[in-house]
């Protein structure tokens, strides 16, 4: 044979090896994308949503470990994962007064490094409002990863 160039064997199997490299290369790049978080599997409650409170308890009741709900940053705290709204405005997480996290009350001022405080059943957070709440006001806790609301309420009485 006189012709030059590369024989089909070769090309195909070159061929063949490309097709596997940049498949491998595919499902690389999917599976280490972002992973979609679950929605909260817990239950959290309201407690003291009553006309002229204002003070305004969170606890978990039962159900999966809240991660990361509240960071103390630089001795700031923020919410993280949850997020108390009043009358569809955020309550900053610096309102809150106290504060037990997987079982530990916390003491805020003695925590000095960037930490991020879970909750788990039995849980609490207690939150001092600025004003104390009226009739027709709308307390709202929401799961931030997933803008899912976990418990939604009305001011009655």
């Amino acid at each position: 044979m006189d012709s030059k160039g590369v024989s089909p064997m070769i090309a195909t199997i070159v061929l063949i090896a490309m097709v596997f490299v940049i498949a491998a290369i595919m499902a690389l790049g999917l599976a280490s994308g972002p992973q979609p978080s679950a929605p909260f599997g817990g239950s959290l409650i309201l407690e003291n949503v009553e006309n002229g409170r204002d003070v305004i308890v969170i606890k978990h009741t039962f159900g999966d470990r809240a991660p990361d709900v509240v960071e103390n940053s630089g001795g700031t705290l923020k919410w993280r994962n949850l997020e108390l709204r009043v009358n569809g405005e955020i309550v900053p997480a610096t309102k809150i007064t106290e504060m037990v996290s997987e079982g530990r009350k916390i003491n805020f001022g003695q925590v000095t490094t960037s930490t991020l405080f879970s909750m788990v059943v039995g849980d609490r957070i207690r939150v001092k409002l600025d004003s104390p709440l009226k009739l027709g006001d709308t307390v709202l806790l929401k799961w931030v990863p997933k803008n899912q609301a976990l418990v939604e309420k009305e001011v009655h009485y």
